[in-house]
């Protein structure tokens, strides 16, 4: 109840802004349209937030079973030094990303409600000042006349709901794709070890491969000694049954998130271009240089846009590798419908798992320098009709 209470209080709030811009729009004259620059960033964020928040509460249970489902799939016991590798790779480039990217969007939200509470702070202390507000609503009535106090609690009421909004969205979708893609890793490392292959001059025991059986070796010495060929194709035939299931459940899992963030990241990328865009004409032409507003917008959607696309280009590769770690897990030595099994699910996992904007671009970091592009275009644009 909460959120619906919240998700109309920001639809409501976009009308306003919307209006607003019609209304600058009527004007005609070009300090008009720099009014509709400065508005614009403020109405994708709140798009964006609203599309994102919409999908996790439509979609809930969804969400439950990925992280119940995410959680059952970590390793429990002693883990492997290859294996804890690629576990505290991943939650330390998980932990930074949160950190970093809250603190972000906490920062840029600061920057533009201080400005109306210092100079209200100025006032009181006797120094000249003026009332502003942080957004451009529309209202049919003076604001700075009737209820300023509370139209600007409300104001700073929406940045907050805005910002957690967007952030409870985008963290979301990074930190199931970073559970789901150290999954895929940690697989690959299983694929590897696969099937037990004798350290000889063929196979030495500097490669990965070789250095895992001869470990095993030592390690399992009676199993290494006295099981027949028979006894290894009935071992390797229930390790590749758990592996392949693990896989089929990676692929339904990444498609989930697909499912449910594919819409919100095709508004995302479609307004990202334009955000930056207008954020970087405010910076240049209506900013001073002291000024943060728009720099610290600038800064948050391009790290934003590069954070969606950097994890999209993660599982990309993360779910490559196990196509290298099915070629690399000594199959050779193995019966031959091991082999037969290794070589279809080769095929498979050749093919790219991806995440996309509702399928027409795949989430990569090519997409990234194709947004930039865009917005480069746009900006230039813009430059070269307010020099004319």
């Amino acid at each position: 109840m909460f959120y619906w209470f919240e998700f109309s209080n920001l639809f409501i709030v976009t009308w306003l802004e919307l209006a607003n811009i019609v209304q600058a729009a009527k004007g005609g004259t070009f300090q008009d349209a720099v009014e509709i620059f400065r508005m614009m960033p403020c109405v994708g964020y709140l798009l964006l937030a609203m599309s994102k928040s919409y999908m996790i509460e439509v979609h809930r249970p969804v969400y439950e079973n990925l992280v119940s489902e995410l959680r059952d799939m970590w390793p429990r016991g002693e883990v492997s030094d290859a294996e804890h590798q690629v576990i505290g790779t991943a939650l330390r480039q998980l932990n930074y990303v949160t950190k970093g990217y809250y603190w972000c969007n906490n920062a840029l939200l600061v920057v533009f409600l201080c400005p109306p509470f210092v100079d209200l702070a100025k006032m009181w202390m006797g120094y000249d000042g003026k009332y502003i507000l942080p957004f451009f609503y529309w209202f049919p009535f003076d604001p700075f006349e009737h209820g300023y106090t509370v139209i600007l609690a409300a104001q700073t009421w929406h940045g907050l709901i805005t910002i957690w909004f967007m952030l409870s969205g985008d963290l979301l979708f990074c930190i199931f794709l970073s559970h789901i893609t150290t999954q895929f890793d940690l697989l690959s490392v299983r694929i590897q070890r696969l099937v037990y292959v004798d350290v000889d001059k063929q196979l030495v025991d500097t490669y990965p491969l070789g250095e895992y059986c001869k470990n095993y070796a030592n390690n399992h010495k009676h199993i290494v000694d006295s099981f027949s060929d028979n006894e290894w194709s009935v071992l390797h035939k229930q390790e590749l049954n758990k592996i392949i299931l693990r896989h089929h459940a990676l692929i339904r899992l990444a498609g989930d998130v697909e499912h449910m963030f594919s819409f919100a990241l095709l508004v995302n990328f479609f307004n990202s271009s334009i955000i930056i865009c207008f954020c970087g004409f405010c910076c240049v032409i209506v900013e001073k240089w002291n000024e943060l507003v728009y720099k610290s917008f600038l800064t948050t959607a391009l790290s934003q846009t590069w954070l969606l696309c950097w994890y999209g280009q993660r599982l990309l590769e993360s779910s490559a590798r196990v196509s290298d770690a099915l070629y690399e897990c000594g199959w050779y030595k193995a019966a031959q419908n091991i082999k037969s099994s290794v070589l279809i699910m080769l095929h498979r996992s050749q093919k790219d798992i991806h995440v996309t904007t509702y399928g027409f671009s795949v989430i990569s970091l090519s997409s990234y320098t194709t947004i930039i592009k865009t917005s480069w275009s746009y900006f230039t644009l813009l430059l070269n009709i307010y020099k004319n």
